[in-house]
């Protein structure tokens, strides 16, 4: 079975206002469909979350004719040849080749382009076999933990009543674990906005995310005035500079776990998160970089050490690799259609979220149909 084509399509969505996170906004809601097409006829999908789309679009252009004609079935040997782009002359003479830039300042989306590659071929896997993704890793129960993402900060202030009122939704809708973002406004706002949100969920998990906002000394400060709300983790909250060693001094300071590992590019940053961050949950993203071939060397790793396996984003694809791992905790989902559009909107098929679970089926590869419609109304 050979790879025969590779297309991109590539998607994005006005929110509609901005959602703050502490260091950025977001107002698009974003995707990259990789579509791989074999010489059998099985055609598999893959989705990118990274940015920006145009290049890794560009780059993923650039990398077609140099694995058409390979087997779709050798994960190891496509995944191989796009990563050594990154570490040998191979970059170079490609980028003569064809014009499209891929040095170094480029790993990032040469990553990301790797990863929708890496997932198509995956899909690929379950149809040819006739087995979702979750089986063929060897799962056994497509039940999986999922939690809600919410607790953005906006731009006209942050009401604080609009995080209890928000996170009591997610508790109605059945969620037994819910994330709001901090970092964003003072310490003391925070606060008040973690009371509210421990009041809104009772006794159910509360996670917070910093997304790199804080130097230790301010990290330290903060996870003390938030421990007495029970804090079940404390994701990413160091700045990019000090992210591993740094990391591991904070988690020596506070009984919060700590979480990361959505913004690493390699299993060997996260193996270093292990050794030396203190990390408790991992949360890779294979759709950012990488692929599955990558997040299943970083599960191997988490499992060996005790650590928890908890990705970022697109559960309909991490779904399966949580399923399949002994130390897979849950998925993160983003159920409100004007923050996230793009899981209403994107599939004709697809996963179930419900009472703070997903749901996988037992449809061959990742179990989704594409709404052809909707990426053409979006598409870029």
């Amino acid at each position: 079975m050979k790879i025969e084509s590779i297309k991109c399509h590539a998607i994005a969505v006005d929110l509609g206002r901005w959602y703050w996170v502490s260091r950025f906004p977001l107002r698009t809601g974003s995707e990259l469909i990789v579509e791989i097409t074999t010489s059998d006829g099985i055609t598999g999908y893959g989705v990118v979350h990274g940015r920006p789309q145009k290049e890794i679009v560009g780059i993923l252009q650039a990398l077609a004719p140099e694995i058409v004609g390979m087997d779709a079935l050798a994960h190891e040997a496509v995944w191989w040849k796009i990563f050594s782009l990154t570490t040998t002359r191979a970059g170079f003479d490609l980028e003569r080749k064809t014009g499209t830039p891929l040095g170094e300042s480029k790993r990032d989306q040469i990553l990301a382009a790797l990863a929708g590659i890496d997932i198509a071929l995956w899909d690929i896997k379950g149809k040819a076999v006739g087995l979702p993704v979750w089986r063929l890793l060897g799962g056994s129960n497509p039940e999986v933990f999922a939690y809600a993402t919410g607790g953005y900060y906006f731009d006209e202030g942050d009401p604080v009543e609009s995080v209890y009122d928000e996170l009591s939704s997610y508790v109605e809708a059945g969620f037994k674990a819910v994330k709001i973002k901090v970092g964003g406004v003072s310490i003391e706002e925070d606060v008040e906005r973690l009371r509210q949100a421990r009041e809104a969920l009772g006794k159910h998990a509360l996670m917070i995310d910093a997304n790199c906002a804080y130097d230790i000394e301010t990290a330290t400060r903060a996870i003390r005035a938030f421990e007495p709300y029970d804090v079940f983790w404390f994701e990413e909250p160091l700045q990019w500079f000090d992210s591993i060693r740094g990391l591991g001094r904070l988690a020596t300071r506070t009984t919060v776990p700590i979480a990361s590992g959505e913004s690493e590019l390699t299993s060997w940053a996260c193996r270093d998160l292990i050794d030396l961050g203190g990390v408790r949950y991992m949360q890779f993203d294979s759709t950012k970089r990488g692929g599955i071939t990558e997040w299943l060397r970083i599960a191997s790793y988490c499992q060996m050490n005790g650590v928890w396996l908890a990705p970022h984003h697109d559960p309909q694809v991490h779904g399966h690799l949580v399923a399949a791992s002994a130390n897979g905790f849950g998925v993160e989902t983003f159920t409100r259609s004007d923050r996230d559009p793009i899981w209403e909107g994107l599939f004709t098929k697809r996963p179930e979220i419900r009472d703070g679970k997903l749901y996988l089926t037992e449809e061959p590869g990742f179990g989704v149909d594409i709404n052809w419609d909707y990426v053409k109304r979006y598409r870029q």
